[in-house]
């Protein structure tokens, strides 16, 4: 039996790695690190934007920002590389998540 290791105790034992498939492979089954991409980025523009799991609001936050802004987009868990895995542009989904802060801040 596998043992379940809470997501970010699993990500943070690859913290740097640029090979997911030779590390995070060996924890997690492919459906399940393309789930765990799909709510990185879900859950990571939602705090971006001020809301929470609940959909209660707080502060956005700028730590998310950072993150879905950064340059670092061959890292396996960057904001790119998670945009790549479901087939969408990195650069568009951007586009509309800056659209919509502008909105937001206005």
């Amino acid at each position: 039996m596998k043992q379940q290791l809470p997501m970010l105790d699993a990500t943070n034992d690859f913290e740097g790695s640029t090979d997911p498939d030779s590390d995070i492979g060996n924890i997690l089954t492919e459906e399940e690190i393309l789930l765990l991409k799909e709510n990185l980025i879900v859950e990571t523009a939602k705090s971006a934007f001020g809301l929470s799991r609940g959909g209660n609001k707080r502060k956005p936050s700028d730590e998310a920002w950072e993150w879905i802004l950064s340059e670092d987009r061959e890292l396996p868990f960057s904001f790119a590389a998670c945009c790549r895995e479901w087939n969408a542009d990195p650069d568009k989904v951007l586009e509309g998540l800056r659209y919509y802060r502008r909105k937001l801040l206005s």
